[in-house]
């Protein structure tokens, strides 16, 4: 009995985990996510050229501002979903998950840790959408990939001489 329960608990988590990538990706753009990245990387990379080169300080005022507007609609982007997926995850941890749950007596040991029913719940739920969110990005990646030079940390638009003949 005690094994269905879990099943039914790490399903939940999966499931919940589906759904928040699936309204984080449906509400946030995730090309111009990617396009606002590249700028926000292009403009540190020009500001810290003005700085090296002492250029005028209203020119560098100017670039922190684009700076900062690019930072300002990349964090939008990026909380919009939170409006949805947070409200949803309070009323499936504090009211669904109890409800079905609590009465299950689940206490399961990981590594050393004891983990009781709600504290899976988000073992499981955080660990899948780190898969999940992993995935989509590595596939986002080689999807526009023709289209930023990805480098190590931050992606940048690709110069001319590096696009390829199409």
């Amino acid at each position: 009995m005690l094994n269905i329960f879990i099943i039914e608990l790490i399903s939940a988590g999966i499931v919940y985990a589906i759904f928040s990538v699936i309204v984080q990706r449906k509400l946030s753009n995730i090309d111009k996510m990617y396009e606002l990245r590249a700028r926000m990387s292009q403009h540190t990379k020009e500001l810290m050229e003005m700085t090296k080169t002492n250029a005028p300080k209203e020119k560098i005022s100017a670039k922190q501002k684009d700076l900062t507007n690019t930072s300002m609609e990349s964090m939008k982007n990026q909380m919009k979903p939170m409006l949805i997926v947070l409200p949803i995850f309070a009323v499936v941890y504090y009211l669904l998950i109890p409800t079905v749950f609590s009465n299950s007596g689940i206490l399961i040991s990981i590594l050393g840790f004891t983990l009781n029913y709600q504290l899976l719940f988000i073992v499981v739920t955080f660990l899948s959408g780190i898969v999940l969110s992993i995935t989509f990005s590595m596939r986002d990646r080689k999807r526009l990939k023709d289209k930023y030079n990805f480098g190590l940390m931050q992606p940048s638009f690709k110069n001319p001489e590096q696009q390829m003949p199409q």
